[in-house]
């Protein structure tokens, strides 16, 4: 009996019905108005190149782990930012069904809003209200899902990672190789103040947002990333946090001292822009990161064309 067949049985047979009915639901508190204002106040208002065609993006933020409280505030602006750039329109859901391969050929992107853990599934706590058939179903559609969201960006869709798009899906190495890296901790905090270097100031991604800038501050909480699948020799960074110019902390992992903050890859057909900025709700308020973002969305949409040229091969 094949698959397909496995799951009409086991479903009339009444032993999936938690399994197959179950979706996440989430109780964010709505955005504040004064946080609408100051997103609406910051966003851009052109697109930073004119979209060859009517783009369609899905912004997606089911978590199985920390739930970051910026959410609600990266949807509203990924949203707003569409509107008002004229760049994309978004789709913004949870819903599963997005992410069948059907539903999938739909988009020309897919934005990962600070998804976390394995995002398909019920939270581990929840567990126990699941029997073990009722589980494995709900793994081997996880499974599945990931499978289909790698096939997209390969076969050429595109893929954008804010935050905790990295803190994701450890067991699944081909999402790990798409996404760019794994996460490994935040040494710096919400509330450290980092310094940022524009790594590539003339990248394509880059010099419309930054122009002239070398470097920034801001305060924001920063990822350090795996030695695995993390590499220079695959990613073309974009900016990187330079520790000596930022606060003093505890937890630094890496001996190479490389805290790559955003960058962009080539995986197959498809295209990948990830940024770990997004975890505070001033990001999504900040005109500079607003662009950074929307840039990094009309590469990953097929927009605007940048070179993936990893940064190992560069020197």
């Amino acid at each position: 009996m094949n698959k397909r067949l496995s799951y009409l049985f086991l479903c009339a047979s009444g032993l999936l019905s938690a399994a197959s009915d179950w979706l996440p639901t989430f109780d964010d508190k709505p955005v504040a108005p004064s946080q609408i204002k100051a997103i609406e106040d910051a966003l851009p208002h052109e697109a930073i190149v004119a979209p060859e065609v009517s783009r369609r993006i899905l912004v997606f933020s089911a978590t199985a782990g920390y739930r970051h409280g910026s959410i609600p505030s990266g949807r509203l602006a990924i949203e707003k930012m569409g509107i008002s750039s004229g760049a994309y329109v978004a789709v913004v859901s949870d819903d599963f069904k997005h992410f069948e391969k059907e539903a999938l050929s739909e988009f020309d992107a897919v934005v990962l809003n600070n998804t976390s853990r394995d995002f398909f599934m019920p939270h581990r706590k929840q567990r126990k209200e699941f029997e073990g058939k009722e589980w494995r179903w709900l793994q081997e559609r996880n499974d599945r899902l990931v499978d289909n969201l790698v096939e997209f960006v390969e076969n050429g869709g595109g893929l954008v990672g804010i935050h905790a798009a990295s803190d994701a899906c450890y067991d699944h190495p081909d999402f790990g190789a798409v996404i760019g890296g794994f996460f490994d901790g935040h040494p710096w905090r919400s509330r450290n103040n980092v310094t940022l270097v524009v790594e590539d100031p003339e990248h394509a991604i880059n010099k419309p947002v930054f122009e002239a800038m070398k470097d920034f501050q801001i305060q924001e909480e920063i990822y350090q990333f795996r030695s695995e699948p993390y590499s220079r020799e695959k990613l073309r960074i974009l900016l990187h946090l330079d520790p000596k110019r930022s606060d003093a902390v505890e937890g630094m992992k890496r001996e190479d001292n490389d805290y790559p903050v955003a960058w962009v890859q080539s995986v197959g057909k498809g295209r990948v822009f990830y940024t770990s900025l997004g975890h505070n709700d001033h990001i999504f308020a900040n005109p500079l990161l607003l662009k950074h973002f929307l840039a990094g969305i009309q590469f990953a949409a097929g927009d605007l064309d940048a070179d993936t040229t990893p940064s190992a091969q560069l020197n």
